[in-house]
């Protein structure tokens, strides 16, 4: 039995939600209602039917040249294959073939770091595909907060003491906008092709929903009645995702943002929780989430360009600028 493909409006959401919540590779950016806010469409792939949804695979689509193409969304750090027990390579072959079939471009499709294990060696049924590994940093904390803070670099230590020396108040928030408009300020010039403003409104879609769905903190580091820093936390399940953070000079030089996410860490100890960082692929960023303790975790990242001539040559030498610039 293969594998089909369902558009958006053939998908059954109450049973889509029930797949991804009892999957071992269970995480918010593959439910309905949040696919839905990110990305322009999508469809999905599932098996073995329409109405059974044992493994399935969301597809984030977006009209391009007058086709569709698959383009990972925005606050969305990876989708791919979800089910309640490892499928076969016969199956997940099927996947992909059938995504390789109908879809002639994919500008980038995030696969989970569970799906890594199945994957890992590169696969034949990866053939066709342009394969980038990327990772993330995930710290685990179901010990006791003096056991996870052990983990500490020295380095955070120090910087940590310093930031509780600068007395910084830590106030739980209801509005996003304060922390769209530190990030504004001090952060989108500093974005590579910009920032395309539609992702605030988005951000403030996604918020307002994360609310009443998920477990959602947000929280600034405040001094002299400003907010310098904050942080957007949001635990769905026993996946925490730092999801959204931004500071200014003083909230960076003051060390905001490491006061932050530890007092997020004291708070969560002891529980069966692991803390994902979603770490981009900078270093300086990922040598900060890892001064936490938190460990590397590799995910597959695949692209594809079938397009006719000219879009072809048209996307490779964007692609090759934008690599190169």
């Amino acid at each position: 039995m293969l594998p089909i493909l369902l558009t958006r409006s053939e998908i059954h959401d109450e049973l889509w939600d029930k797949a991804v919540s009892q999957s071992e590779q269970s995480v918010m950016y593959a439910l309905s209602w949040y696919l839905d806010i990110v990305c322009d469409d999508w469809c999905a792939i599932v098996w073995p039917s329409a109405t059974d949804y044992q493994v399935i695979m969301p597809i984030p689509v977006k009209k391009k040249w007058g086709i569709d193409v698959i383009q990972q969304p925005l606050f969305c750090q990876y989708l791919g294959i979800f089910c309640k027990q490892p499928i076969a390579n016969k199956l997940a072959s099927d996947f992909l073939s059938l995504l390789s079939g109908e879809f002639s471009y994919i500008s980038a499709y995030h696969f989970n770091p569970h799906n890594s294990a199945q994957f890992s060696g590169t696969p034949a049924f990866l053939d066709g595909f342009e394969i980038q590994t990327l990772t993330t940093h995930q710290l685990a904390l179901n010990t006791s907060y003096e056991q996870v803070k052990e983990r500490y670099s020295a380095d955070r230590k120090m910087n940590l003491k310093r930031g509780v020396e600068h007395n910084w108040s830590v106030i739980p928030g209801d509005d996003i906008t304060k922390l769209i408009d530190l990030f504004k300020m001090n952060h989108e010039s500093k974005i590579a092709g910009g920032v395309n403003h539609q992702a605030y409104d988005m951000l403030k879609r996604l918020y307002e929903e994360l609310k009443f769905r998920c477990e959602t903190e947000l929280w600034y580091a405040v001094s002299d009645g400003l907010a310098c820093a904050g942080i957007l936390m949001v635990r769905c399940g026993g996946l925490a995702i730092y999801l959204f953070n931004a500071a200014n000079h003083k909230g960076r030089t003051g060390n905001a943002r490491s006061v932050l996410l530890d007092q997020y860490i004291q708070r969560n100890t002891g529980l069966e929780l692991m803390l994902d960082f979603e770490s981009p692929s900078i270093d300086s960023i990922k040598s900060f989430y890892k001064s936490f303790g938190a460990g590397e975790s590799c995910f597959i990242s695949i692209n594809k360009n079938g397009l006719p001539f000219p879009l072809k040559q048209i996307q490779n030498l964007r692609k090759w600028f934008f690599t190169n610039r």
